[in-house]
């Protein structure tokens, strides 16, 4: 039962973050590629479109031709390859002084002003290149920018995500690789069917929806409330249908490097319809930007756990306790399309027996590679140890034989949205684009994950490959 809850841990908070793969880096891409769609504007210096990246360039560079508009045009470029958005916003600025009428430039300023939420110079950004001569097309483009100027100032934002997939599991119910298992310290063989490997298939849904307050202030403090739903129906296995719920409530408070994020969480579970599990907490997580590349980050966290008893266990009760976890590591951003995480995490589980008790520390190391197109690979592994307190004697009778778990976990995900499927020209007409307009954004991914852990003792030995299959759209208003 231990095991179907981690599980459920892992893989619900995996799978609803995992479709958009937005983050910082990508959303620098998308800006590199919003301003190539609009790069139509720049016919005054199409000289500036077609420099390279600016690899190899260096600030020394700038410093001994300081008003050469190319060379500070592909350190521009050079600063976002590496993740310095504020130091391009810089750069940039020092172009338009030189020469105001840069059209190219001037656009990518604003563009990249928008995405560092710098909206007033933004707009006015965007007014002044709206007010050159450009053709309807990048006019539009444009106002799409004004417009979405407009609703990020609101102060209140909402968002709804849902989410349905398929995954086949080949030992849903984590039975032990060996078959056998050891009862009051003597290592039997699993004779009841049922008990032994079980492979099934399992359909998902799930919804999201948040809410962010902004306080008002300049550097974008806010207030959040989340409401989040699952649920896993198998087909054949019903006593392993799993259904969650859990409401978040909290805030960020941000400086120009650090950010604070304090959260206060419940989650209730139900196994096979029978709520078992209702959890209570607290998580603090700060994120420190050392570099423009760089961040370090830490989160602590606390849940007080109280397992209900059910038709198939009536002992879980006695894993009833509190849970304290710590965590640390870095993420690198190597360039717009890659960025590597490591971690580190420490964590002590409580319980009504102390067979239940245990220790446990983990790293995992994780990658996320971003593609032309909203096309993207992640890809993670981790490993920990899991130390219990005491003997359980039901499973080792009189012997002092104390539970040591190695869990291990792999995972590389593939996904892209229906738009790179998809051809607007095979929705002719009106009734057709709106249909197209809302498939579109569609994300969809195909995971393969590996699942094991290796025991001392032969009940918790077991490992699962699981192949899923995820649809998700996201809306925000």
């Amino acid at each position: 039962m231990c095991t179907i809850v981690s599980v459920l841990a892992v893989n619900n908070g995996a799978w609803a973050q995992e479709p958009p793969a937005v983050d910082a880096a990508q959303r620098s891409v998308q800006m590199q590629e919003e301003f190539q769609e609009l790069s139509g504007a720049a016919e005054k210096s199409q000289f500036l479109l077609s420099t390279d990246d600016g690899k190899g360039i260096t600030f020394a560079d700038i410093l001994r031709d300081p008003d050469n508009i190319v060379l500070n045009f592909r350190w521009a470029k050079a600063q976002m390859a590496q993740g310095n958005i504020r130091g391009a916003s810089a750069t940039l600025e020092r172009i338009l002084i030189l020469d105001p009428d840069l059209a190219p430039v001037r656009l990518y300023y604003a563009i990249v002003l928008y995405r560092l939420d710098s909206l007033d110079i933004a707009k006015a950004q965007f007014e002044k290149l709206r007010a050159l001569p450009i053709s309807p097309d990048v006019a539009a483009q444009i106002d799409q920018y004004l417009d979405a100027i407009e609703k990020r100032r609101q102060r209140i934002k909402q968002t709804l995500s849902v989410s349905f997939g398929v995954h086949y599991d080949t030992n849903r119910n984590s039975a032990p690789s060996n078959d056998e298992r050891m009862v009051l310290g003597s290592l039997l063989p699993i004779t009841n069917t049922e008990d032994r490997h079980q492979s099934d298939i399992g359909y998902m849904g799930a919804a999201h929806y948040d809410i962010t307050y902004d306080l008002g202030y300049q550097a974008g403090h806010d207030i959040f409330a989340s409401v989040t739903g699952y649920y896993d129906d198998q087909v054949r296995l019903d006593n392993l249908d799993v259904g969650t719920a859990s409401f978040e409530v909290g805030g960020h408070w941000r400086s120009p490097y650090l950010t604070i994020t304090p959260t206060l969480i419940q989650t209730a579970a139900e196994l096979n319809n029978e709520k078992f599990l209702t959890s209570r907490g607290v998580r603090l997580r700060a994120d420190w930007k050392v570099q423009p590349d760089t961040t370090l980050w830490g989160q602590t966290s606390y849940f007080d756990e109280r397992y209900g008893a059910t038709p198939d266990s009536s002992a879980l009760p006695l894993r009833s306790g509190q849970r304290y976890q710590g965590k640390t590591g870095v993420t690198y951003a190597w360039d717009n399309q890659n960025r590597t995480t490591f971690g580190v995490t420490l964590a002590r589980k409580e319980a009504a027996r102390s067979y239940y008790t245990y220790r446990s520390v983990g790293a995992e190391l994780s990658h996320t590679l971003l593609l032309a197109g909203g096309k993207y690979v992640l890809g993670s592994v981790s490993y920990g140890v899991d130390q219990y307190q005491q003997p359980d004697p039901l499973v080792t009778g009189s012997t002092p034989l104390t539970r040591k778990d190695y869990p291990l976990r792999a995972r590389l995900s593939y996904g892209s949205n229906l738009a790179n499927l998809l051809e607007a020209s095979w929705f002719g007409s009106d009734i057709g684009q709106d249909i197209y307009q809302f498939i579109a954004p569609i994300s969809w991914s195909i995971t393969e994950e590996y699942q094991a852990t290796s025991s001392n003792i032969a009940n918790y030995d077991y490992d699962n490959w699981r192949t899923q299959f995820l649809l998700s759209r996201r809306w925000a208003f």
